[in-house]
């Protein structure tokens, strides 16, 4: 089972599974020959509800480019002192 889920893209839609294979297969010679496609993934399936092949790709999981999480800059502004109150010297007072 997949735990990542990633969510697969509608590449085309065919009438038989010949045709849909064509383009799996097409699709698959391309990105063998391509550096710029590895981790790329192409699959056929059944739509019963449209009574069509469509052929879908997606980039796995692991091959995905990490995003690093952007900081939202609350903390900053709640650590940041306020400089135009003065502190309360108690030495100045008779």
């Amino acid at each position: 089972m997949n735990v990542n889920n990633k969510p697969w893209k509608n590449e085309s839609l065919h009438f038989t599974f010949e045709e849909a294979d064509s383009i799996r297969n097409k699709l698959i010679r391309i990105w063998e020959s391509d550096k710029k496609h590895e981790g790329m993934e192409v699959k056929i399936k059944w739509l019963a509800s449209k009574d069509k092949f469509a052929v879908k790709t997606r980039l796995h999981p692991d091959f995905e480019k990490k995003k690093e999480e952007k900081k939202s800059g609350k903390n900053r502004k709640r650590n940041k002192k306020n400089s135009n109150t003065r502190m309360f010297d108690a030495s100045s007072s008779v």
